[in-house]
């Protein structure tokens, strides 16, 4: 046999057993990987704690008032409806005008100036440029 074509059979057989080792370890390199970005579950015995039914309403109280609110039936859609029921329980706070809980003395004199303004002769300028 020829030098150059031993030579030439060595570097094939080297080739292809390099080949082959890389080819496993990647694989044993993936299934690592694998192994480490699956997610671990783990499971809570821990007891939670219910929140007593006065302390519940005691902060809605604080929170809301201690108005007895009775809940209504606007629509027959039953997600439209809470959410109706709970708008309806909030402070709307129509007696001031205000947002609730800021009082007019306590807003800057340019703030008190715009929220104080009359715009009824504003809107009837805009109503009847409207109806033309």
């Amino acid at each position: 046999m020829k030098a150059k074509t031993f030579e030439n059979l060595i570097r094939k057989v080297v080739r292809e057993e390099i080949d082959y080792a890389l080819r496993r370890e990647i694989k044993t390199l993936k299934e690592d990987l694998r192994d480490e970005l699956k997610p671990t579950v783990i499971e809570h015995t821990q007891r939670q704690v219910e929140v007593p039914k006065t302390t519940k309403n005691s902060l809605r109280e604080k929170i809301m008032g201690k108005q007895a609110f009775t809940p209504q039936n606007f629509t027959s859609n039953s997600a439209l409806n809470d959410l109706l029921n709970e708008t309806a329980q909030g402070d709307t706070n129509l007696e001031t005008g205000n947002a609730p809980g800021v009082p007019v003395e306590a807003m800057p004199a340019p703030v008190q100036k715009v929220v104080n303004r009359d715009y009824r002769e504003l809107m009837q300028a805009i109503n009847k440029k409207k109806n033309r």
